[in-house]
């Protein structure tokens, strides 16, 4: 039991680390309308190397918190950490421009309460909001006098998830998940006058600045059936219902004159703790697969939300609804093999495409993506009377958003995950000859 209280203890205090750190995957205008960029890998690492692929692909030795009906497999205490990078290169007909970055992913602990009951908590993001760009032109009737508009955004919200897996009747389980989203968005427009001829009127900015404090619930349901085939093989079929709910939003706006060293010269609030609610839209997800049961999964997702809905305030929100397709495999040619370490480890590949909630130039924008990963065991094989496994886990992903048009905004990027997971029978009271 000390060996529980131990990892409690360090989940919390990493879980602490992580909300410290905003997850800031670089600058990305994709994320300046709504809640941002909307974190689709909310699986394990090895959902994200299939493709992000976990509806309906059952595992014991992962927390599938995609699915949460798939919880009922973790039949060991189960934790997870998982780290995350990006590279990605911006271009429109203008130029170019390159950004990296990266944080820590996601944090989980999985524990089996009984036979047909297993549970998760976890930390992880739900959005994420980074952008920066700039816009000149002229005032009307003065071509001598430009205008720079300079558009900034900055914060997350994260994601704090518990989770219940439940084996209700033969083959087939029920899940459910509550939510605590939480997060602080910041976002700056400033406007400028520039004219040679006058330096005044390129000393000063005006700029609106508007803070955003979210929070508040998110539940799932999901449903999960295993049907036995012919030659040992299984079909899988996953289903997950996001119900909408609101978010508690308060805002404050204020409007600045400022210095082109950025000193204030005065201030006026527009709002201070503005109280509001936004409106997260509903979504479905569904999933399936067949496996061996050993050592080949094949599986495919669908998703859709409906980002149409969403509302902050009474404002419209001008997004569009999603939806995602994904395919993907994993394959282990011997996970119990003792002569032969890479006869152990899994080795996975998968596909997606989608359409996000943002358009450009009235076309909406899509995003594609191939993935791969591989699963390296730590140590021999699972002994008794522990059966500890640990294992790492990488996944990687290279992908392109736009909206198809050649001389439109376009990003083409490469993200990595880095996982660690732990499995244990913890509970198993040793036998005494």
């Amino acid at each position: 039991m000390y060996k529980i209280y131990r990892l409690l203890s360090g989940f919390a205090l990493a879980a602490m680390v992580t909300s410290a750190q905003a997850q800031n995957l670089g600058n990305s205008p994709f994320s300046a309308s709504g809640l941002g960029d909307i974190n689709e890998s909310t699986g394990s690492v090895r959902s994200f190397g299939m493709g992000n692929v976990g509806v309906g692909t059952p595992a014991s030795a992962y927390i599938n918190s995609s699915n949460p009906a798939l919880l009922y497999y973790n039949n060991r205490v189960t934790f997870e950490l998982g780290l995350g990078g990006q590279a990605k290169v911006l271009s429109d007909e203008v130029g170019k421009q390159r950004d990296a970055d990266g944080s820590l992913n996601y944090l989980a602990l999985a524990v089996p309460l009984s036979k047909r009951w297993s549970t998760a908590v976890g930390l992880r993001p739900y959005s994420t909001i980074n952008y920066e760009y700039i816009s000149e032109g002229t005032v009307t009737g003065d071509q001598t006098t430009k205008t720079r508009n300079t558009y900034t955004g900055n914060g997350n919200l994260s994601e704090v998830f518990f989770g219940h897996g439940f084996r209700i009747a033969k083959r087939l389980n029920l899940g459910v998940s509550a939510s605590y989203l939480f997060g602080v968005v910041e976002r700056e427009a400033g406007s400028q006058l520039i004219n040679e001829a006058d330096a005044s009127l390129s000393a000063e900015q005006l700029v609106i600045n508007q803070r955003t404090n979210y929070n508040g619930f998110q539940f799932k349901g999901a449903l999960a059936y295993r049907q036995p085939l012919k030659n040992k093989w299984n079909l899988n079929l996953g289903t997950v219902y996001t119900v909408g709910n609101d978010l508690n939003t308060k805002q404050r706006t204020v409007q600045e004159r400022r210095l082109s060293n950025d000193l204030v010269l005065g201030q006026n609030y527009l709002g201070d703790s503005i109280k509001t609610t936004s409106r997260l839209p509903q979504g479905i997800q569904f999933g399936l697969s067949v496996d061996n049961g050993q050592s080949l999964v094949i599986g495919a997702d669908f998703s859709a939300q409906k980002w149409s809905e969403f509302r902050s305030g009474v404002s419209p929100s001008n997004l569009a609804d999603t939806y995602r397709v994904a395919v993907g495999a994993e394959f282990i040619p011997n996970p119990v093999s003792v002569n032969s370490y890479f006869q152990r480890v899994g080795y996975r590949a998968g596909f997606g495409v989608g359409k996000t909630p943002l358009e450009l130039n009235g076309k909406q924008v899509n995003d594609i993506s191939l993935h791969w990963g591989f699963t390296l065991p730590i140590g021999g094989s699972p002994r008794p009377p522990e059966y500890t496994q640990s294992l790492l886990n990488l996944g990687f992903a290279l992908g392109r958003r736009g909206n198809g048009e050649s001389n439109a905004l376009k990003e083409n990027y490469f993200r990595i995950q880095l996982g660690f997971s732990i499995n244990s029978n913890w509970f198993i009271k040793p036998k005494i000859d």
